[in-house]
């Protein structure tokens, strides 16, 4: 085949038989035949998709590389180009009719595995090995000789490609049956979709209630600190507050007492300040008494005073008048008045003294100078007395 002829036909087949959807973001074709694939096994054989399905082997561990490549992949050319005939008459679904009578013709042999690796590694290599032709016609071995192998070795097995074809085209499916699981593949897709959208909502909410929950554990925390410096708190206050309860019964009781001193008290201040007051009026009775003395005593010492003063005032004037005299006979000569009683001048030195000597006070003199002392000191008494009393 001419390249450009190559090259219209790959067009056609991605954009008519829509191969393109095959390998596009996500895969959506892939995933829809997969589906329809499963769908259908379980209507023709649900045993065998029983069997498979508890043994978690899928169609996306075996049957991927059948759409991908078209059976291209692993196994004869002899069959891959049979089979291409009956998907360019047909369409993709052709690979879903194969792929059931594949399943149905090693429906006994894979119930007899129960082994999940076992399994997949039949279904991957295996599985056309039920169309070998074991007594090939010459036909057969000139047409297998003709299309080559696939392999890096000549494929020595020659393989019922008539009969493959033939069991292809006897099984039913109609278009009515693929656009129900596809429309049905859809709605499992959209729901989930949908179910993604609302995980990741929920991822989002889950974060961010997680973050809440963080800041609602560290207020937790922070009040749980708060609560126990509270806490703390309160047992000092309920210390401090034993404390000042035992003080305020202490204080009870010396108020108490207090008040019982308080009443007695006034009774006895009365009784002491009584006696006091009676004490002090006799004391001032006596004082007074002693004042009314001494004020006698005074004014007797006054009189004595005056008249003290008054005699020497006199003697003082006669001692001036007899130095005066003395002094005149001093001055008359010496003449003998008799014998016995010698001159006027010795009589005079005799009985007067010279008169440059000073005169001593008299006796009286010196006792009026104690007497006004005796009174002042008397006086300064009875002021401080008084003061005492006020």
């Amino acid at each position: 085949m001419p390249e450009d002829e190559a090259f219209c036909l790959l067009v056609r087949l991605m954009n008519q038989y829509h191969l393109r959807d095959l390998f596009i973001q996500d895969m959506p074709g892939l995933h829809m035949h997969l589906y329809q694939f499963e769908r259908l096994l379980e209507d023709f054989e649900p045993a065998l998709y029983c069997h498979l399905h508890r043994r978690q082997v899928s169609p996306h561990l075996y049957a991927t590389q059948w759409f991908l490549t078209l059976f291209a992949y692993r196994f004869p050319l002899q069959l891959v180009l049979r089979i291409y005939d009956l998907i360019l008459s047909e369409g993709l679904e052709a690979i879903i009719k194969f792929g059931i009578v594949l399943m149905q013709k090693n429906a006994a042999t894979l119930l007899a595995m129960t082994d999940m690796l076992s399994l997949t590694n039949f279904l991957k290599d295996r599985v056309f090995d039920v169309y070998i032709d074991k007594a090939p016609s010459a036909g057969s071995i000139l047409e297998s000789g003709f299309f080559g192998s696939s392999g890096s070795s000549i494929d020595k097995e020659v393989y019922r490609a008539d009969q493959l074809i033939q069991d292809a085209c006897a099984v039913k499916i109609t278009p009515e049956i693929l656009k129900t699981y596809a429309l049905e593949w859809e709605e499992k897709t959209r729901l989930e979709k949908e179910q993604e959208t609302e995980l990741e909502s929920l991822k989002s909410s889950n974060a961010s209630l997680s973050h809440k929950v963080r800041l609602l554990e560290q207020r937790v925390e922070k009040h749980d600190e708060e609560h126990a410096a509270l806490a703390t708190d309160l047992v000092k206050v309920q210390i401090e507050n034993s404390d000042l309860k035992d003080e305020n019964e202490s204080l009870k009781g010396q108020v108490k007492e207090l008040r019982s001193v308080v009443e007695t008290q006034p009774q006895e201040v009365e009784e002491r300040l009584k006696s006091e007051m009676d004490r002090l009026l006799k004391r001032n009775q006596e004082v007074h008494e002693e004042n009314t003395k001494l004020e006698e005593e005074m004014s007797e010492m006054e009189q004595t005073l005056v008249a003290t003063k008054m005699q020497y005032a006199e003697v003082c004037s006669q001692s001036k008048a007899v130095v005066s005299h003395a002094n005149l006979f001093r001055s008359i000569p010496n003449t003998k008045l008799s014998p016995e009683n010698g001159t006027i001048s010795e009589r005079l030195s005799t009985e007067f003294p010279p008169p440059g000597q000073l005169l001593q006070p008299p006796l009286m003199a010196i006792r009026l100078v104690q007497s006004s002392i005796l009174c002042f000191s008397k006086s300064t008494e009875l002021r401080l007395l008084h003061h005492d009393l006020a």
